[in-house]
């Protein structure tokens, strides 16, 4: 069946955050280990650096609080300011979903669920 895909991404001056940031943000929630999100995400180490870090900037202000490695071993741990974030995105992210269903079946009555089944 025929449907709208729209990929939500927030600007600066750069790209600042997207749904591959705030999924990693949701996986370093729940691991406490940037290692371990970037796993789950099929992701290097690095580029998960790189994206938080990038936002961070862009935004000004932290995401993550950070505990460096060494015999503890590191962690991370979602700022407020992260978690309003994700929550903030993904409900922008379902509205827009929500409208943009809303003008594709406007637009596109013929690809609208149940039209495309009686054809």
């Amino acid at each position: 069946m025929f449907h709208p895909v729209v990929k939500l991404k927030v600007y600066n001056e750069e790209l600042a955050y997207g749904p591959g940031m705030i999924t990693l943000l949701e996986f370093l929630r729940e691991t406490g280990s940037m290692k371990e999100a970037c796993t789950k995400m099929g992701m290097s180490y690095s580029k998960g650096w790189k994206i938080v870090n990038r936002a961070e900037k862009e935004l000004g202000y932290d995401l993550l609080l950070r505990r460096h490695g060494g015999s503890m071993g590191g962690k991370c741990e979602i700022t407020d300011e992260g978690s309003s974030l994700i929550i903030r995105f993904r409900k922008m992210e379902q509205k827009v979903n929500e409208l943009t269903q809303a003008a594709f079946e406007q637009c596109f009555p013929e690809y609208a669920a149940g039209e495309q089944e009686q054809k």
